[in-house]
């Protein structure tokens, strides 16, 4: 048996914004042949950016923020900006997670 990798390789390279209208047969998993693992929707295994990101993230929800500002700023003060080293506004973080699926 393969040894079970913690990412999809058969997942498309492109990330799309808006889903497809068609099933996912072939893009979750080669039919017949896969098996139901935690990581079966991600084509790689996260980049230390993005792991810092949900860190970051799960500290702030577990303090109980929930506004979308509220996030933002503390991600700022945190100094974790985004991939280009900017300050996280509203419109970059929620594009980010658009495009990232997060």
């Amino acid at each position: 048996m393969e040894q079970i990798k913690d990412f999809n390789p058969s997942l498309p390279d492109t990330k799309q914004v808006i889903p497809t209208k068609e099933g996912g047969n072939g893009q979750i998993h080669v039919p017949g042949r896969y098996q139901n693992v935690i990581w079966q929707n991600r084509s790689r295994v996260p980049d230390n950016f993005e792991i810092a990101l949900v860190a970051a993230l799960e500290e702030i929800f577990d303090r109980g923020t929930e506004e979308l500002g509220q996030i933002i700023a503390q991600l700022n003060e945190r100094r974790l900006f985004d991939r280009s080293g900017d300050v996280w506004t509203e419109k970059t973080f929620c594009h980010f997670l658009k495009v990232n699926g997060f």
